[in-house]
């Protein structure tokens, strides 16, 4: 009879530490963000992702009453910063400015120790930024038909600039390839700008980069745009003709980011960050800075922009796959 009550006992209390640490963490979660909580920007200070990462940290520290800290980890086209991220405690506290780039790093880097849909969760959308076609001033070209007749008279002597390997500058130039059916020789940088440097001063004979990049040098009239990447015309740029409307039907490719997090975050804390994206993006501090990169505000449903990214994934690969000059 002691053994049983002995036995019993032993029970109770494993039940009660369960229901204690069910409890405890059901507190944690209720009470998220309790600490600071780390942004991880996977590229370099000063560029696009960096400005966007710094612009939405602003507002959801003030939204959560909790610092929010961007920590740039640069390297290999942003998987640094991707595996960083997968590697970190499920708990909300680390988040990825994720971008269009993450959606083929698999298909472009050999051995990743991570996979983006399998060990990294996405939240929401947070901005979409048409790219433009550009071109130097001088190049002999007014519209994307000529600049693609351009490349077909050179078989292969065309440059084409990006920011590296498997960036958004780089799988827009490939799909262009891909569709229009032309070649070019890719001259990747460390970064938008001294690609622009070296567009600017005629070293490269084209490059798609961002609008919010772009604006400066095309109000500047240093550089040449022949259409959008958009399927329809952007508002920054009502006047150029889109590449789907300039003889490459299908043509899209957005430079777009998003906030993923460690597979296994808790769902109610995932939530919590879901809102907290989409107050921010209502701000004014937020609306300003994106209406300045040209960018349209995400937000969209958590299930609906993960069947949007799983169809980047296929989409991007599938370009790779398919001979695309994108390699590591």
């Amino acid at each position: 009879m002691q053994s049983v009550t002995r036995t019993l006992r032993r029970l109770c209390l494993a039940v009660a530490g369960v229901t204690l640490a069910a409890s405890a963490a059901a507190q944690t979660t209720e009470a998220w963000p309790t600490k600071p909580v780390t942004l991880i920007a996977p590229f370099t200070p000063g560029g696009t992702t960096d400005l966007v990462a710094r612009a939405l940290a602003t507002q959801l520290q003030t939204l959560w009453s909790q610092p929010v800290i961007v920590d740039n980890k640069p390297g290999a086209g942003g998987t640094v910063g991707a595996a960083l991220t997968a590697r970190a405690p499920a708990d909300g506290y680390t988040l990825l400015l994720a971008n269009v780039g993450h959606t083929a790093a698999a298909a472009l880097y050999k051995n990743l120790p991570y996979e983006f849909t399998t060990h990294l969760e996405s939240i929401t959308s947070v901005a979409q930024v048409p790219n433009v076609l550009l071109v130097p001033k001088s190049l002999p070209v007014a519209n994307v038909g000529e600049l693609i007749k351009y490349m077909k008279d050179r078989k292969g002597a065309v440059s084409y600039g990006s920011a590296g390997i498997g960036s958004t500058q780089h799988l827009s130039a490939e799909l262009l390839k891909s569709l229009a059916k032309v070649e070019a020789t890719h001259i990747p940088y460390k970064g938008a700008a001294p690609m622009m440097t070296d567009l600017i001063g005629e070293r490269i004979d084209f490059a798609i980069d961002s609008a919010g990049s772009a604006a400066a040098q095309l109000n500047g009239g240093h550089v040449k745009a022949l259409g959008v990447t958009t399927l329809k015309r952007a508002v920054a740029f009502p006047a150029l003709p889109t590449l789907d409307e300039s003889g490459l039907p299908g043509y899209v490719a957005t430079t777009w980011y998003s906030i993923a997090v460690p597979k296994g975050t808790p769902p109610a804390v995932k939530q919590k960050i879901y809102r907290g994206i989409v107050d921010a993006l209502a701000t004014p501090g937020m609306k300003n800075v994106l209406a300045g990169m040209s960018a349209d505000p995400g937000g969209m449903p958590t299930a609906e922009f993960d069947r949007y990214v799983r169809s980047e994934v296929q989409r991007w690969t599938a370009l790779v796959q398919n001979g695309a000059s994108i390699k590591e």
